[in-house]
């Protein structure tokens, strides 16, 4: 291979590369300063289907990872605890909850 065909295909890649490599808008932004965050959420095995989507909603926007329990040892270590009242999610963040902010969040999206 000639100098001149050497630089011809050293263009043609840092040019296929350079346009091929576009940086999205998303790349850009910094990741939220809370992402890995572990929240632990606690509800009934009877609510588990309806909740389920808005839970994983919030976290996956947040980029939460999310720990639903449904055992009731999950009481006493959870983030957020929803109970039923008459059909309706009441939600509680415990004090003094690591992930207290995120819960205060998943709280408000269950619909206190």
């Amino acid at each position: 291979m000639s100098a001149t065909d050497a630089t011809v295909v050293w263009l043609l890649a840092t040019l296929s590369g350079g346009l091929g490599c576009k940086r999205s808008e998303r790349s850009t932004s910094l990741p939220p300063s809370d992402a890995g965050t572990v929240v632990t959420v606690y509800l009934p095995s009877s609510m588990a289907d309806r909740l389920m989507g808005r839970l994983q909603g919030v976290a996956a926007q947040h980029q939460w990872v999310l720990s639903v329990r449904t055992d009731s040892t999950a009481l006493a270590d959870a983030d957020l605890v929803i109970g039923d009242s008459a059909g309706m999610p009441v939600s509680r963040v415990r004090p003094g909850a690591r992930a207290g902010a995120q819960a205060e969040q998943m709280a408000d999206a269950v619909g206190r």
